[in-house]
């Protein structure tokens, strides 16, 4: 077992409370620097499943490869874990199910090794095409056979890509620049799209009949498990390849093994086996295919270059970090699926609903509970409306619960407390950045994103504006001059500054809201004596937005 236990860089010595990070599997320098800057990091690599459970329930966040299965009973004794992190495009070594059910937001990194895995799967194509590992042992043994390892050209050729994600896609564009033609599969995938790509769709069973080479970039899921099925090889071209640079299991190995032997098949370039490393079972399918000569076998290499190890390792570090600081992050694998592009759009407008939740915790003192209704402009998507949702909530409740909230546990928490939410999509351009939340024991709340930023422009009768961020003293006076002047006094007195402040009146009411940005905390005597100062009906209401202060 090799254990690193440096920890944080020289700038968090002597900060308390930083959310710890266990990573059992490597990663780059550049990442792990990424990660030190807020947090306390471990590395303990090769840790058996034993020594994992052990220690897992001391840490807040877990980062993985594909060699640490992350499973039920690992989850469970994860007491603390809020994010577990894959460096990588695949999570079929994690149970999402559990991790789901108990709040644990799941991160990938799907960008960082697309292009080392799609130029892997061009490498295998061009030597399984030329012999070109058997060229070389040829070669090796002191012969010179030229005219029995007669390749074939690519040019005109028809590669089947099963898969059309981004590295489906990147090798895609590689085959045609050699060439190739190219048809792929994928339900996922829209015609207009594929058109867009020079790429026709076509069912599986077409896909894999006619191509000359079969490539799957697909993830190991219970719907693709043998997806390459005994069935489907047998349709195959005589004399076709086929390539899994993706997981093992996609394809029913025993098959395959028997398409090879009994010639059907040219060849195959597997980076990835059912049993790794295939050698841990000889009597396998998957040793035997490891072995076999007209299979070129590489040990799981896909992502195994200098950039991408770099990549992916930043790219996981930056998703991690953002998970546990409480930020939306493009690559959930548990949560809606939504593109960067939406979500950069959508996060300020999620921070704004959780926003609003806080405030509207803090003028009903707490007592969340029964309908709350919050209306919004929408496109109708349940991924937009979650997020937006999950805002929400996290406002809402994180300030008297004991629970960390995310878009993962926001609905299951919500609903074990009782609330029930009534969503109002209301279409209009005009209000696209703008929510109201209703909710029993607040006044009505209205904000606004304004730039990139969460405002509230209405509390109850209220006409305001405030940058919705830090401490922020609020409360009902008699709209008469000197009021302001008396609550600054009192609060210089207790050597509390005010950075900033704004004013709603209501005219009929003869009544004034008064929001006033704090640097520090004032103590409750000092909120006393405003309030009897002011002859106010209740003390202030001290709002945390930002959820630093106790």
């Amino acid at each position: 077992m090799v254990v690193q236990a440096e920890t944080v860089n020289n700038q968090n010595a002597g900060r308390v409370s930083l959310d710890r990070i266990l990573v059992t599997e490597k990663l780059s320098e550049e990442g792990i620097k990424t990660l030190r800057k807020s947090f306390e990091v471990h590395l303990k690599y090769d840790l058996s499943p034993e020594e994992l459970l052990q220690i897992i329930g001391e840490y807040e966040a877990l980062i993985v490869r594909s060699g640490t299965k992350v499973n039920k009973e690992l989850l469970s004794a994860g007491k603390r874990l809020k994010v577990v992190g894959r460096a990588g495009v695949g999570v079929d070594n994690i149970d999402l199910k559990t991790a789901t059910e108990r709040g644990i937001l799941v991160v990938n990194a799907p960008t960082g090794n697309c292009v080392a895995a799609a130029e892997h799967t061009i490498a295998h194509i061009c030597a399984l095409s030329r012999y070109i590992t058997q060229a070389d042992a040829s070669i090796k043994q002191g012969k010179w056979e030229r005219n029995t390892l007669v390749g074939s050209s690519l040019e005109g050729k028809t590669l089947g890509v099963v898969g059309l994600g981004r590295i489906g896609r990147e090798v895609a564009r590689r085959a045609k620049g050699l060439g190739m033609k190219v048809i792929a599969h994928d339900p996922y995938t829209s015609e207009e799209t594929a058109r867009s790509l020079g790429i026709k769709l076509e069912p599986l069973s077409v896909v894999v009949s006619k191509g000359d080479f079969v490539t799957l970039h697909v993830p190991l899921i219970d719907s693709t498990k043998n997806l390459l099925s005994r069935d489907l090889i047998s349709k195959m071209k005589p004399g076709a390849r086929v390539l899994n640079i993706a997981r093992g299991g996609l394809i029913d190995e025993e098959a395959l093994l028997e398409a090879l032997e009994e010639g059907r098949l040219a060849g195959a370039g597997l980076d990835c086996f059912v049993t790794e490393p295939p050698s841990k079972a000889p009597e396998s399918a998957s040793n035997s295919l490891a072995k076999h000569p007209k299979v070129l076998a590489t040990p799981h290499l896909g992502a195994s270059t200098v950039e991408a190890q770099l990549d992916v390792s930043l790219e996981i570090a930056e998703a991690v970090s953002a998970a546990l600081h409480g930020e939306l992050v493009p690559t959930m694998v548990n949560a809606p699926v939504v593109s960067s592009e939406a979500l950069s759009h959508l996060k300020p407008r999620a921070l704004l609903a959780e926003r609003l939740g806080r405030l509207a915790y803090s003028f009903a003192n707490g007592n969340v509970s029964g309908e709350v209704t919050i209306r919004f402009s929408s496109s109708g998507s349940e991924g937009e409306n979650r997020l937006i949702r999950a805002g929400l909530i996290k406002g809402l409740m994180e300030p008297g619960c004991d629970h960390v909230i995310n878009i993962v546990n926001a609905d299951n928490i919500s609903k074990a407390h009782g609330l029930q939410f009534t969503e109002v999509n209301r279409f209009s351009d005009r209000d696209e950045d703008a929510i109201i939340l209703e909710m029993k024991g607040s006044p009505s709340i209205e904000g606004r994103v304004i730039g990139t930023k969460p405002h509230v422009t209405r509390i109850g009768d209220f006409e305001l504006d405030l940058l919705l961020e830090g401490l922020v003293l609020a409360y009902y006076q008699t709209d008469m001059p000197g009021q302001i002047g008396k609550v600054g006094s009192i609060l210089g007195q207790a050597n509390v500054n005010i950075s900033f402040m704004t004013l709603g009146r209501h005219l009929p009411s003869k009544k004034a809201m008064v929001l006033l940005g704090l640097d520090n905390e004032p103590d409750s005597a000092t909120l006393e004596r405003i309030r009897v100062q002011l002859q106010l009906e209740r003390k202030p209401v001290l709002l945390d937005l930002d959820g630093h202060h106790d």
